[in-house]
C-alpha cells in the first residue's frame, strides 16, 4: 500500500497540473482567476527602517562620538534625517573622559551632526555626574547640549536643580539656567547655594 501510494500521489499531482495547464489554454474561463498589480507611488516605500543602528563620527576637534538606537526610520530620500527609538549617544572628550546621553526618542540629522532628544533624557559623565531633564538639543559637532526644561542632577559633591541647562565642551562646563539651586557636600559641612 505504501509503495503504491508513493508512486500514485506524484503521478496524480502531475496529472492535475497538466489538466490545469490544458484547461487554461483551451477554453478555461480566465475571468475566474484574475491577478492585478496596483502601482503605488515610490514615495510610499522611500522610508527605510533599521534595527539597532550605529552611527559614528568626529566632532569639530576630531574627538569621536557615536549614536545608537533600538530602531531608526529614514525620514528623507537622502537618508540624512533619522527618527530614533530609544537613542543613546556617547561623546569622548579630552583625556579620555566621556559623556553619555539617552532618551525615549529622538531625531538625528547626520550631516549637521545634531540630535534632538524627546521625552525623558538622562546625561551621565564619567566623573560621576548625572543629570535628568526632558527635550534636549545636542550638537555633536560642538560637543554641546541645551535644554530649557527643568533639570535635576547629582554628583560626588552634591545635588542641583535648575530651570534648564547648557552643556559645553563635552561636559567640561555645565551652565544652570533660570532658578538654580545647588547643594554641596563637603566633609561634615553642608552648604546650600541658591541662585535667583
Amino acid at each position: 500500500m505504501v509503495v503504491t501510494m508513493r508512486l500514485a500521489l506524484p503521478a496524480l499531482a502531475a496529472l492535475l497540473l497538466a489538466s490545469l495547464a490544458v484547461w487554461t489554454q483551451f477554453g478555461g474561463d480566465s475571468g475566474l482567476f484574475r491577478m492585478t498589480f496596483n502601482p503605488s507611488h515610490r514615495e510610499e516605500f522611500s522610508a527605510l527602517t533599521m534595527s539597532n543602528p550605529h552611527f559614528e563620527g568626529v566632532d569639530q576637534q576630531q574627538r569621536p562620538f557615536s549614536v545608537m538606537a533600538q530602531k531608526a526610520i529614514q525620514m528623507d530620500k537622502a537618508g540624512d534625517v533619522m527618527d530614533l527609538e530609544a537613542p543613546e549617544a556617547d561623546v569622548t572628550v579630552d583625556n579620555g573622559a566621556w559623556l553619555a546621553i539617552n532618551a525615549d526618542s529622538g531625531r538625528f540629522m547626520r550631516i549637521a551632526q545634531k540630535l534632538d532628544l524627546d521625552g525623558a533624557v538622562s546625561l551621565f559623565h564619567d566623573q560621576g555626574f548625572e543629570l535628568h531633564t526632558r527635550d534636549v538639543q545636542v550638537d555633536l559637532g560642538a560637543s554641546s547640549a541645551h535644554s530649557s526644561q527643568p533639570v535635576q542632577g547629582q554628583g560626588p559633591s552634591g545635588n542641583m536643580t535648575a530651570d534648564g541647562l547648557d552643556v559645553l565642551n563635552g561636559g567640561k562646563r555645565i551652565i544652570l539656567l533660570g532658578h538654580a539651586h545647588l547643594t554641596i557636600y563637603g566633609g561634615d559641612q553642608l552648604t546650600e547655594a541658591p541662585k535667583p
